[in-house]
């Protein structure tokens, strides 16, 4: 009986080690974006009564240079783990991802071969004078005609953004040729000649010369901690790490006086009040998660392809568990049973022997919100990008699920007074926890980052993170508290502690205060 086998140590375990009034791991303190009961927000939010600026940390790394890791706060500091990259003189050359990037290069395989025969062909056959508002139509009616929805939501402005350059744009098997380029090359001169003997166009043969860098990344596995009152550094913990790019997205665990932050080789556990380092263990997965470290009764439970669990004190690993097989979501626990989102399953998973109790569909970054016996999770599985399910004694049943088409499926929901409310894939909804019935949905530019919810009201960013955005939290219709500027890192997540706000923008972490 799974159910009642775990209820009355679940209960008697939820969420130790934590102060409720904090911010101390991903999602909150319960795991759930609901900040504690001493958290305000204001009735109103616009730029009369914009939050007042406290303070911006040092200059921190972020996207491929330092990931979107979201902070954690705690007794007064702000904690952020960052696989810290940095670019090193090297004699070495390599035509790696960053470098097609820079060339303009997208992944192509949802593209049938005829059709991305017929794109090229129809790009080097654009008429000259086709030019401006004329080019800009043009090439928005040959996506709609050519390309489906969901193709059309990952690639329709990159395809567009190819004819407005005409025959200027790289050719599709010149990047089919790149991605079979030698790993490394042992200098300059060497990797310039590979690029002549390929028989490219003198002029893109430049381009891709000149967009190799004579620089390699190299990396640190750091922990920071500030001062949450004036963003001072507290103490820094750096060991060497591999580099992992935008991948190392995580944000760390604080519980028992501990800090949990899972960096590009290893899980680290270190003294949150001074930095000493307690243990650390291998990252036995995937480099590099995205996965957020969950804490649960003394074992901290890692999602790396596989999920493990390591024992909170000594580091041991304690079970993996090879049946979950992605990184970027992560875990959440509910009645002893660890809730793992997949690629395209949801997997429970026994807490302390890490045997897999069934498997429901699911799959995507979104962390499974509980409440109760019941969790919702959003995904990207096709007609099911919005599932709620109850806990059984065997398989969970599923209440209900909503579809609808997005790019990105990885903003995570929050349960409320019986009600769900989703901020992502481009529209701010509400629906009915028991039922599934929709009470309101809103289209906006909401998309990756998940929302927090404080005093009857949710915070959001809007815009790639540009601007905040206050919602009532009522299912009696869609009301907006309005919006303000914070220019806040994209893909990372906000904290409130109190009537401060802590967020991370592209060059460091910055805090400011509702008054």
């Amino acid at each position: 009986m799974i159910a009642n086998r775990y209820l009355l140590l679940s209960l008697s375990l939820l969420w130790p080690g934590f102060s409720f009034a904090d911010w101390p791991q991903w999602r909150g303190p319960e795991r759930n974006g609901i900040a504690s009961d001493s958290a305000k927000l204001p009735d109103e939010l616009n730029e009369e009564n914009a939050p007042s600026r406290l303070w911006e940390s040092i200059e921190i790394p972020s996207d491929r240079y330092g990931g979107h890791g979201s902070v954690a706060v705690a007794d007064g500091k702000v904690y952020l783990s960052v696989v810290w990259h940095r670019d090193e003189p090297t004699e070495t050359r390599r035509i790696d991802r960053d470098v097609l990037s820079t060339l303009g290069y997208r992944g192509t395989g949802s593209l049938s071969p005829a059709l991305r025969e017929k794109m090229e062909k129809d790009r080097m056959n654009l008429s000259r004078r086709l030019r401006g508002v004329a080019l800009d139509e043009w090439s928005k009616n040959w996506v709609d005609e050519n390309i489906d929805p969901k193709t059309k939501l990952a690639l329709g402005s990159w395809i567009a953004s190819r004819f407005k350059k005409g025959p200027a744009a790289i050719p599709l098997d010149i990047y089919d040729q790149l991605l079979k380029a030698p790993k490394e090359f042992t200098g300059q001169s060497e990797m310039a000649e590979w690029v002549k003997s390929q028989g490219f166009d003198p002029v893109i043969e430049n381009q891709i010369i000149a967009a190799v860098p004579a620089t390699e990344k190299v990396a640190d596995d750091v922990i920071l901690c500030l001062n949450a009152e004036t963003g001072e550094e507290f103490w820094r913990f750096s060991e060497s790490g591999i580099p992992s790019g935008r991948s190392s997205s995580s944000t760390p665990t604080v519980a028992d006086g501990k800090v949990f932050a899972a960096l590009s080789t290893k899980l680290y556990c270190v003294d949150a009040d001074t930095g000493k380092k307690v243990w650390q263990a291998p990252l036995n997965g995937k480099k590099g998660p995205a996965s957020s470290p969950l804490y649960h009764d003394g074992k901290v439970y890692l999602q790396q392809a596989p999920l493990t669990a390591f024992d909170a004190t000594s580091g041991e690993e304690l079970w993996s568990n090879k049946d979950v097989t992605t990184t970027n979501s992560s875990p959440a626990e509910i009645n002893g049973i660890i809730l793992a989102n997949g690629k395209n399953t949801l997997i429970g998973i026994d807490a302390y022997s890490g045997a897999t109790l069934w498997s429901v569909p699911g799959g995507g970054d979104s962390t499974p919100v509980v409440s109760g016996n019941t969790f919702v999770l959003s995904s990207r599985l096709e007609e099911k990008n919005l599932l709620a399910y109850r806990l059984t004694d065997t398989t969970p049943t599923e209440l209900w699920s909503q579809d609808f088409l997005a790019r990105r499926y990885g903003s995570t929901p929050i349960i409320y007074n019986g009600n769900v409310y989703y901020f992502g894939s481009n529209r701010h909804l509400c629906v009915d926890l028991e039922s599934g019935e929709t009470l309101w949905e809103k289209e906006t530019s909401s998309s990756i980052s998940s929302p927090l919810l404080a005093d009857g009201k949710i915070l959001i960013y809007e815009n790639k993170g540009g601007v905040a955005a206050l919602v009532k939290a009522s299912p009696d219709g869609y009301e907006s508290l309005g919006k303000t500027k914070v220019g806040a890192l994209y893909c990372a997540s906000p904290a409130l502690v109190s009537q401060d706000l802590y967020l991370r923008t592209a060059k460091n972490v910055a805090c400011f205060r509702f008054d």
